[in-house]
């Protein structure tokens, strides 16, 4: 006669129905965390690529900034609206002046000019220099 343990079988039944719901539970997990990432990739991706393309996030230093003789005669054009007076090669253009009346043929287009942005002691813009 054979005589079967019920009290081996149970703890094996115990012991395997733990380890697949532990296996379950882990590819529930696993499944959340590679679905939760995919976004979170996503969403950074599409963060850096509508961000400033003016801010570049590199460890070299950063070369003079120029802009062309094109660059300053538009903004003479928009002084208005930037609201500062605007000084290129030391001649200052005033705010108030009208854009239409200006004589910006001495502003060679080929030219390369440098920026510099005078500020008060607040930080607000007072001035744009281009030499």
């Amino acid at each position: 006669m054979t005589v079967i343990a019920i009290e081996n079988n149970s703890s094996d039944a115990i012991g395997l129905s733990f380890a697949v719901s532990m296996f379950v539970v882990s590819l529930t997990l696993s499944l959340y965390l590679f679905s939760t990432t995919g976004d979170t990739i996503q969403q950074t991706y599409e963060m850096n690529s509508r961000s400033d393309n003016n801010i570049y996030s590199t460890l070299k230093v950063p070369s003079d900034y120029v802009v062309s003789g094109a660059e300053v005669r538009q903004s003479l054009y928009t002084m208005k609206e930037i609201g500062v007076d605007i000084e290129v090669n030391g001649v200052i253009y005033s705010k108030s002046l009208d854009p239409t009346t200006l004589n910006v043929s001495v502003i060679d287009l080929n030219k390369k000019y440098s920026p510099t942005y005078v500020r008060d002691n607040k930080g607000v813009l007072t001035m744009l220099r281009f030499k």
